[in-house]
């Protein structure tokens, strides 16, 4: 029988300030800020509508499973047009930015089979990072969801390690309710299993997940259109990233496979019972194609806190894990420094 991880609240005495992440790129943008910007095409011409400003450079950019381009000069008062970009399942879209009173207009978008890579910069997701003046992921490639785009998977720890080798103890950016955190590094029960690079970080509070999503310019997966999520909006479909990345676009489907739960699909109790490479179970596929792992291995900290401060706040953990089975709506409050082997996260862009 399924065992359902039910929503603990604990009490806590402090208060907390919404998580406002930090970019490390000056000009970091969503391909879903643009109003009138284009999904995957089929390598077809796309014009956007005309923006009145100063102007900036616009960038190539590709990468997870939509090639989106956008390489365009300056002006003021002149078009600029952007070019194609590959991506790795889909056709390019393209966002150069023109001055004063100039119009938005793009070329065919090409497929490609990388894209993980693109000169130029500012940059969006799903390669939202700037780095040496290029676009590229840092983390797991994004899948795009409804407007905004989630990691394909839990973020592992041979990734993780990679942030940490660049923070080099480094937590001073953090933001303010993580004040008290002094350390990204995981902390490991003596005597516990040995963890291969391709599992899911674990044994890290929710300031660490935190700063490794600001670090890849993207954020804790929180309310759609940006800042954190109300309790009761964890599992709305109209707000809630992680949601709607599990349940779909209106909410109806209560594991990410489909309406009826599945035994030994996803890694919960009724799978393996220790923590998997990320994806190792195929069945357990996300409502968007090549989301995985949305239930069970890990549960995954979220943008979701109970308003006190400090340390001592609760926030949401969501997702079941290899010891919990859970559905897409099920999640329970946890110390904001708590930390747990089954314990983890994924990102979603800004």
């Amino acid at each position: 029988m399924q065992q359902m991880y039910r929503r603990t609240a604990l009490i806590f005495a402090l208060g907390l300030a919404p998580f406002v992440a930090s970019s490390a790129c000056s000009q970091v943008l969503d391909t879903d800020s643009l109003s009138s910007n284009v999904r995957a095409g089929n390598g077809g011409a796309t014009t956007l509508p005309s923006s009145a400003g100063s102007g900036h450079a616009g960038t190539a950019n590709a990468g997870g499973s939509v090639g989106i381009a956008g390489t365009g000069a300056a002006a003021g008062g002149t078009a600029a047009t952007g070019t194609a970009a590959a991506g790795s399942s889909a056709g390019g879209v393209s966002n150069a930015q023109a001055g004063s009173g100039a119009a938005f207009s793009g070329s065919a978008g090409a497929s490609g089979s990388s894209g993980g890579e693109i000169e130029g910069c500012p940059c969006w997701a799903p390669t939202p990072t700037c780095e040496n003046g290029k676009c590229v992921i840092r983390g797991p490639a994004m899948i795009k969801a409804t407007t905004f785009y989630v990691d394909s998977t839990e973020v592992t720890r041979a990734e993780y390690a990679a942030f940490q080798a660049a923070k080099a103890g480094n937590v001073s950016d953090q933001a303010a309710e993580c004040s008290w955190n002094t350390s990204y590094e995981p902390q490991f029960v003596q005597g516990a299993p040995a963890m291969t690079p391709e599992q899911p970080v674990t044994n890290i509070d929710f300031c660490d997940a935190a700063a490794f999503c600001a670090w890849a310019d993207k954020r804790l997966c929180g309310k759609i259109g940006g800042g954190s999520l109300a309790l009761s909006e964890l599992n709305d479909w109209n707000v809630s990233q992680w949601f709607v990345a599990c349940a779909g676009p209106k909410g109806s489907n209560p594991y990410p496979y489909g309406e009826t739960y599945q035994s030994g699909s996803c890694n919960d109790q009724t799978g393996s019972q220790r923590l998997e490479p990320v994806g190792t179970f195929a069945a357990c596929a996300g409502y968007y194609p090549g989301l995985k792992d949305m239930l069970g291995n890990a549960q995954e900290w979220t943008d979701s806190c109970d308003g006190k401060a400090g340390n001592a706040d609760g926030c949401e953990r969501i997702g079941g894990s290899y010891l919990v089975t859970a559905s897409c709506g099920e999640s329970g409050l946890a110390r904001r420094d708590y930390r747990a082997p089954e314990l983890g996260f994924r990102c979603c862009s800004k």
